[in-house]
């Protein structure tokens, strides 16, 4: 961990503000389309996916971004149909698309001929988008696997709320006191990480303590959790952006925010999934 200093370190510039409006947007939109029913979710699981892509592509410069926007877009289409169609088979079947899209990211690099530049860059970051747009749908295969007029998507809603809250404390605590910092560079330190756990296991149990699965402090224990989880994934953005080039276009320098609200919700998706199946009696 390292101390905040005031040597001469050039930090990152992180738009906290700006990624806590866009998690304030995305998670209601998700608690009430969850509340709502499995196509208002599968719906607003496809516009997080296609803001996300944009977001990634064109917030971190990534070389090869037309493939890379055809890719995602199949990646994540396959994925959500999968769920959709298939949801006896848990999230075995995004296997599937996981399988077809590695062959695929490796065809698009050998046919960007004389742009082949910044190979590796332009693998790893793809790889990375197609792994978020994929795990998203993790939230349609939650619902389903809680039986019930409405407890499918109750369960949803609590996960993403709780989820939400703890980024959405995460950006407020470190636009007040980012201590101690993992990097003098940037802006996010423990305690945001701490507060963001405390927030998700209220907000957890808030929300799930009426339903028998999470009964005996479940739902606080969940909530605690997935916040810490969803803190640390944000922290890793962070680092994401500090490290990818700056766009050269106001456009995409104004997309960069979403990427530390929509990237740690789609990659928490799938560990909610396993979580609260292990959790419930």
């Amino acid at each position: 961990m390292a101390p905040v200093t005031d040597g001469a370190v050039e930090e990152v510039e992180l738009n906290h503000l700006g990624s806590l409006a866009v998690t304030v947007l995305a998670g209601a939109m998700l608690i009430l389309t969850a509340r709502t029913g499995a196509v208002a979710l599968l719906v607003a699981v496809a516009v997080v996916q296609a803001v996300l892509t944009l977001a990634w592509v064109f917030g971190t410069a990534l070389p090869g971004r037309k493939g890379a926007l055809l890719i995602t877009a199949l990646a994540a289409g396959g994925a959500d149909v999968t769920v959709s169609l298939w949801p006896g088979g848990r999230l075995g079947t995004l296997l599937i698309v996981f399988g077809l899209a590695v062959p695929v990211m490796f065809v698009h690099q050998l046919m960007r001929g004389a742009a082949r530049v910044r190979l590796v860059e332009s693998l790893g970051g793809l790889a990375l988008i197609v792994v978020a747009v994929v795990a998203l749908p993790a939230l349609l295969q939650l619902r389903h696997e809680f039986s019930g007029p409405s407890l499918g998507g109750r369960v949803v809603a609590g996960v993403v709320a709780a989820a939400a809250g703890a980024l959405v404390v995460g950006y407020l605590v470190d636009l007040v006191l980012a201590a101690p910092r993992f990097d003098p560079a940037v802006a996010r330190g423990l305690l945001a990480v701490i507060a963001s756990a405390g927030l998700g296991g209220s907000i957890g149990h808030l929300t799930l303590r009426a339903d028998a699965e999470f009964l005996a402090g479940r739902g606080a224990f969940t909530g605690a959790a997935l916040g810490a989880l969803i803190a640390f994934f944000a922290v890793g953005v962070a680092f994401v952006e500090r490290s990818a080039p700056v766009p050269q276009t106001g456009y995409a320098r104004r997309l960069r925010p979403v990427l530390s609200s929509l990237l740690p919700l789609s990659m928490l998706a799938p560990v909610a999934f396993v979580l609260c199946l292990a959790i419930r009696v």
